[in-house]
């Protein structure tokens, strides 16, 4: 049993002001963040795993209450890892769970590469191995919501960057989210959130150049959990399936009736899972 202070707190890394937050008790799970420009607490909406881990949290740097981006290589996964690690050296925990989902699956990947002795088991949930993943989702000319798509595309063009970004995020994302009741609580994170236009900016303009990861895949060697979500229009499941296979000892969970947000659609299910994966 790890026994870390609950709360929210804030840790100077290279002069920069990291806040992060812990809520729960048990094995330590850290949560990744995406990092396309907004906080690593509101997007999440995972407390529920709270009942069963210490839930570690951190928000990028430029978003929610950390500090602002002094570098802006700063913006990219490589320095988020960076700082993900000087947190475990913080809090002194050996070993930790990871779980990343979409963008924050990206940084779950990249941290476990790089930290590999450190993660005790790792969670992967409707993400992929390369910021080139877009065939098959609604991106896709060929996707049936393609045409909604590129309706909104073009009607939100005109508006600034950072209202772009919040609009076009509370509109598609809905497609995604199968239950009514799922969708209010995204539209509800995306009309109360706040986006780091700068971080987005970079995020699309470098990083989905950048993230490639595909032929590293059989190196983790960590326990992982690939969850996908057979409905997700934004990263096609057969990254899932791809994953899963690639990595030596990784199992695949699909769900049948989930989007981009299993946890919303089949919280039971979803939970259920996660739980039974990293306990057992």
């Amino acid at each position: 049993m790890h026994n870390i202070s609950t709360g929210s707190f804030h840790l100077s890394i290279d002069s920069a002001q990291i806040h992060y937050s812990i809520l729960g008790s048990g094995d330590p799970l850290f949560i990744c963040p995406v990092t396309w420009g907004v906080d690593g607490h509101r997007w999440t909406a995972l407390e529920e795993l709270a009942k069963y881990f210490t839930l570690i949290r951190l928000d990028p740097r430029g978003t929610g209450k950390s500090g602002p981006v002094k570098e802006k290589s700063d913006y990219g996964i490589p320095a988020l890892v960076n700082d993900i690690e000087a947190l475990r050296l913080h809090l002194n925990i050996n070993q930790w769970n990871v779980l990343g989902q979409s963008a924050g699956g990206w940084t779950a990947l990249e941290y476990t590469l790089a930290h590999q002795p450190f993660v005790k088991k790792l969670v992967v949930v409707c993400s992929a191995p390369t910021g080139r993943f877009h065939k098959g989702t609604f991106r896709d000319p060929a996707h049936p919501l393609f045409p909604q798509y590129d309706a909104l595309s073009k009607e939100i063009r005109s508006l600034p960057h950072d209202e772009r970004v919040k609009k076009f995020n509370r509109a598609i994302y809905a497609y995604d989210v199968q239950t009514a009741e799922g969708r209010k609580i995204i539209d509800d994170i995306f009309s109360h959130t706040d986006f780091d236009p700068k971080r987005n900016q970079y995020f699309v303009m470098n990083e989905l150049a950048r993230y490639n990861v595909t032929d590293r895949l059989p190196e983790i060697s960590v326990p992982a959990l690939i969850i996908g979500g057979a409905h997700d229009v934004h990263v096609s499941p057969s990254w899932s399936e791809r994953m899963a296979k690639e990595i030596p000892h990784a199992q695949l969970v699909m769900m049948e009736h989930s989007g981009h947000f299993p946890w919303l659609d089949e919280p039971k299910v979803f939970f259920q899972r996660v739980t039974t994966f990293l306990q057992s």
